[in-house]
């Protein structure tokens, strides 16, 4: 789409608040409550929709470009949990009214970095209370990569050990079930010959015993 409905309420991300009503195959647009936006706390400043934004642009060269129009309060830039990255759009908050319709009007189509940018302002009954959450924290970007390869290393537990054997048990057993229904006759060791077998632990009795089952015994 080429922008966002201000007659739509926005949610953290960007997302329209969606109701379910009694016909379950019909989806239709609430309207925030008062105690849902910034309408309250917020009086006389000014939200603007940034979208298209170039992805070398950050928090700092957002600052830097919208800037010129007028003193930013808040700034948050959408982005993935995983990867960190921009999702593309944003929200600046202004000081003043004013100053964001006027930079919604000027920046709207127009052409930053080879991009399009779509711009729109927000009335303040509009914004959710949670758009600008965490817009004063940097985005810190979380290495998934770094700590799936750690737990990967491991040394894993006598039991996670075990549990790990009887997977691989049980999946080449199914394998061998698939291959004889396709009527194929082919034999194989696999895991099942290799597989290091669970250990049983002995146990040996007391001393009182033994002399009781010795004297049994005699």
């Amino acid at each position: 789409s080429s922008g966002i409905n201000a007659e739509w309420p926005l949610r953290p991300g960007g997302k329209r608040k969606l109701s379910t009503p009694k016909n379950p195959d019909v989806m239709s647009l609430e309207t925030p409550s008062n105690d849902q936006t910034l309408d309250k706390d917020y009086k006389g400043m000014g939200v603007v929709y940034v979208g298209h934004i170039p992805n070398h642009f950050q928090e700092k060269e957002m600052r830097q470009f919208f800037g010129q129009f007028g003193d930013i309060l808040k700034l948050r830039i959408s982005r993935s949990k995983k990867t960190a990255n921009s999702k593309g759009y944003s929200f600046i908050l202004y000081e003043n009214e004013e100053v964001a319709k006027i930079v919604a009007n000027t920046m709207n189509d127009y052409i930053l970095c080879g991009r399009l940018l779509k711009c729109q302002y927000i009335p303040m009954s509009r914004v959710h209370k949670d758009t600008f959450k965490g817009a004063s924290r940097p985005f810190k970007k979380i290495d998934w990569q770094g700590r799936a390869k750690v737990e990967r290393n491991r040394v894993k537990t006598t039991e996670e050990h075990q549990k790990s054997i009887k997977r691989l048990l049980k999946k080449e057993k199914e394998r061998r079930r698939k291959i004889a229904a396709l009527g194929i006759d082919y034999d194989f060791a696999g895991y099942a010959a290799v597989a290091p077998k669970p250990r049983t632990k002995t146990t040996f009795a007391d001393e009182e015993e033994m002399e009781v089952a010795e004297m049994e015994v005699a």
